[in-house]
């Protein structure tokens, strides 16, 4: 399937660039359904994992835009499941956009997340990108979902890529979905490092700060 062969290139793409033995063994189940075929990856019936993609939205400040969700209560970043045969790169922005109001025209893809020679700009171009081996995520994290029996869902994984961006518009208005939504905070990177939000997010900032030299 043309599909998952894409999904597996890019997840190779991201362990090369990511080498430890840790980062394997993070993505250890989402490997096994990938090498297995498993054609319902991007289903949300899937309960062994399926596919997912967020923003990480750095403003001016280098802070980061973090959402509360309101079924799990937590603060995390934008983001939510990829569709069939979606890219997660398009996901990202499609998912910042529909829980945000910030679209492709407020922001920028950030640069050099890894490869620094890559030049791309987030507005228009993103709509025609589906999958390139320069276009990694800064983060890929596979993480348990609780049982949820009023959508008749059990525990399960959800395997997120992470991608950054820079807000370009000072002006641009978060309009919120408050279905999914209730509040945003700007949060800094260090305080993103000291685990005040949890371990995950604390490992991308590390990565975000160690890119960017911020």
């Amino acid at each position: 399937m043309a599909y998952l062969n894409d999904i597996r290139r890019l997840i190779n793409s991201y362990l090369e660039h990511y080498a430890d033995k840790e980062e394997r063994q993070r993505l250890e189940v989402l490997l096994r359904q990938v090498d297995e075929g498993d054609a319902e990856l991007t289903s949300r019936k899937n309960m062994v994992g399926h596919l997912t993609a967020s923003a990480l939205v750095l403003d001016r400040e280098n802070r980061v835009l973090l959402i509360k969700h309101n079924m799990l209560n937590r603060w995390l970043q934008p983001g939510g499941h990829i569709d069939w045969q979606e890219a997660p790169l398009k996901a990202s922005v499609r998912e910042l956009s529909e829980e945000t109001g910030i679209t492709s025209q407020d922001c920028s893809l950030v640069k050099g997340y890894p490869s620094a020679s890559f030049q791309l700009a987030c507005a228009k171009e993103l709509a025609s990108f589906v999958f390139h081996q320069d276009i990694q995520p800064i983060d890929i994290d596979s993480h348990v979902i609780p049982e949820n029996p009023a959508k008749g869902e059990g525990r399960h994984l959800h395997h997120d890529f992470q991608f950054v961006y820079k807000l370009e518009n000072d002006r641009a208005e978060l309009n919120l979905q408050q279905e999914e939504v209730s509040h945003f905070r700007w949060v800094d990177l260090d305080t993103l490092v000291s685990k005040e939000y949890g371990v995950r997010l604390a490992r991308v900032a590390a990565k975000i700060k160690e890119n960017s030299r911020v």
